[in-house]
């Protein structure tokens, strides 16, 4: 045969080859359990060998009443007779012993006991063999002889497959079966006689040899099946375990989402009422230092509301109650958005900002793709200390590519990974928390997971970064209605009413305070009697309500909206402010046509939503 090269010869399969493999199972326990396998690797060799035992008495009975007839009537009927009688109950007590055993039904440890019992008989049933060759031996009756070997050959065949599983008990029946009989043609002394007596041995080491292979095979099909077993076992164990960890793990990621609902809404109170007092402290104060501390004070508040945010971002994520609303979006729409927000920023940093207009749609969700492009242009201008940052967009293979490019210091290759990971800031070594907690690119990368969209970035230290984000092409309605640009004039409010209700004294006055600094008219209630008693005494609708979500004793903010608007049958524009955006809050503001802010509310971002409302509502 030709072997190619490369190729692996197997080693020839034979009995002993199979009995060397010990298997991988059983190698893999420890000692303890080893031992235990060994045991029981035992116990269940003694109980196959007394479950043949009724196979094994048929044959012996057979066996000893054929040998009774073919030698009565050559024989002295009393010897026969007493090796009749002796055969027959030395079966009996087999038979008996086989009770015993099913009634104690003995466990690992009691089982070597009932080998030895075992042993014991196979040796008397060997020597009531053996001795039919000294009792019955007639060199002038061939036949007979003939008969008598073929039997003895025959029983200790079938003992190969009855009893070698218990190599003690085998050996015993084997060697006292078979050795008096060699004997017994060695002691005859003829060519003949020698010629069986040496035809015998080399029989009985045959049947020694196969017996011990047997046993061999068996033994290992148990120990593999038991190794099994406890490996099953173990690895049931294992998955119970892990099962448990992750159960454990889901709860504390829950309490940590519930911490962070928790802290939100308790945090977000007198943070919100910070921002309220500031802004109208910021309206009256005209000293400079003044105007200074208040100024300080605001962008104090301004840091914290994006800290919340960001680990509420996080906390969201996380818990898997971001879920994308895939549409198709205006690319021109959301660069204006941008745009907007941030040339003012780069103004004040002394950055150049181009964002060039495209003309194109986009497949994504467009609240958490404009997300992911505010974390990076944010990121981009926090880290650039000259120079300038860059927003465009490119196709490539059917994707449109946003890039953000800034001219900062750049990320080393060793931490472009790493910059990616919670809590990571590689330029913000004094742990400046107006520069955030360094969750901004750990949400990029998540959000981009969540829709999709792969993120890569390149860099060189010293001269720059460039982000990339790939969003999937989208197609422009086919209807599409001009959306009117809202007006950002900050006209004044002068004569306008407008009613706040939320049950913590501290907004309430702050508010108060704003709206007045503002020229508008706030009537304040902490409940839904005390807004409908202070709109009924006004005795006309006022011109927008901004309402808490969560009040006392159970009330909530769109039910005294409803209440009032029943009051007066108008549909007036109204406000909810609360301290957790759940998603189930923001579809039921959604379903309303309520706006929703989330605290703390920047004084500037209400005010133009007052705006937007109030001019809504005259187009109405």
């Amino acid at each position: 045969m030709t072997v190619q090269p490369g190729t692996t010869v197997p080693e020839k399969t034979t009995i002993e080859s199979l009995t060397r493999e010990r298997g991988d199972a059983a190698a893999r326990l420890d000692a303890l359990e080893q031992a235990l396998l060994d045991k029981q690797v035992r116990a269940t060799q003694i109980d196959m060998l007394y479950a043949n035992l009724r196979t094994a008495f048929g044959g012996q009975v057979l066996g000893t009443v054929l040998v009774a007839i073919t030698m009565y009537t050559a024989f002295p009927l009393m010897t026969v007779a007493i090796w009749f009688a002796a055969s027959v109950a030395n079966q009996i007590s087999r038979l008996v012993l086989l009770r015993m055993y099913n009634r104690a039904a003995p466990n690992a440890d009691d089982a070597p006991r009932w080998g030895n019992y075992w042993l014991a008989g196979a040796v008397v049933s060997g020597v009531l063999w053996s001795s039919t060759l000294w009792l019955f031996f007639s060199p002038d009756a061939p036949q007979q002889q003939i008969v008598l070997m073929s039997l003895l050959v025959s029983v200790c065949g079938v003992a190969v497959a009855i009893t070698s599983m218990h190599l003690p008990s085998y050996y015993a029946f084997l060697f006292t079966t078979l050795l008096p009989v060699i004997a017994r043609y060695i002691w005859e002394g003829g060519r003949y006689d020698l010629l069986i007596a040496f035809i015998v041995t080399v029989l009985m080491i045959a049947l020694w040899k196969v017996g011990r292979n047997f046993n061999a095979l068996i033994e290992r099909a148990l120990r593999s099946r038991y190794a099994n077993e406890v490996l099953s076992k173990r690895l049931e164990a294992q998955n119970i375990e892990l099962s448990q960890a992750r159960d454990r793990a889901d709860q504390a990621s829950r309490a940590k989402s519930q911490f962070f609902a928790a802290a939100s809404h308790d945090l977000r109170q007198p943070l919100h009422a910070m921002g309220l007092f500031a802004a109208a402290l910021s309206a009256k104060a005209r000293e400079p230092d003044v105007a200074n501390l208040v100024t300080s004070i605001s962008s104090s508040v301004e840091a914290l509301e994006g800290l919340f945010n960001e680990l509420l971002d996080i906390s969201k994520i996380d818990s898997g109650k971001v879920k994308p609303e895939i549409t198709d979006v205006s690319v021109t729409a959301l660069f204006d958005r941008l745009r907007m927000d941030f040339e003012p920023e780069a103004f004040d940093r002394g950055l150049s900002f181009r964002m060039p207009s495209r003309s194109a749609w986009v497949r994504s969700d467009p609240v958490l793709l404009e997300r992911i492009l505010r974390n990076l242009i944010s990121n981009a201008m926090r880290y650039t200390r000259s120079g300038g940052v860059l927003v465009s967009t490119r196709l490539r293979r059917g994707r449109l590519r946003f890039e953000v490019w800034d001219t900062g210091m750049g990320i080393a290759p060793d931490d472009q990974a790493r910059i990616f990971e919670e809590f990571v800031q590689l330029a913000n070594a004094e742990r400046d928390r107006r520069k955030g907690l360094g969750l901004g690119l750990s949400i990029v990368q998540r959000l981009a997971a969540l829709l999709g969209h792969p993120v890569s970035l390149s860099s060189r230290p010293g001269r720059g970064t460039v982000f990339r984000v790939d969003v999937p092409m989208g197609r422009a309605p086919v209807v599409r209605v001009a959306a009117a640009r809202a007006e950002r004039s900050q006209a004044d409010l002068g004569g306008r009413c407008i009613l706040v209700i939320d049950d913590e004294a501290s907004i309430v006055d702050g508010m108060s305070a704003l709206l007045g600094s503002w020229g508008a008219e706030a009537l304040i209630a902490g409940t839904a009697a005390e807004a409908m008693a202070q709109v009924t005494a006004r005795n006309a609708p006022p011109d927008l309500i901004i309402a808490d979500y969560q009040l006392r004793d159970g009330e909530i903010g769109p039910e005294v909206v409803t209440a009032v608007r029943r009051h007066f049958g108008t549909e007036i524009p109204a406000i909810l402010v609360t301290g957790s955006a759940t998603p189930e809050r923001l579809e039921e503001a959604r379903d309303l046509g309520h706006h929703l802010l989330l605290k703390p509310v920047m004084p500037a971002k209400l005010r133009t939503l007052i705006q937007f409302k109030l001019k809504e509502a005259v187009k109405a």
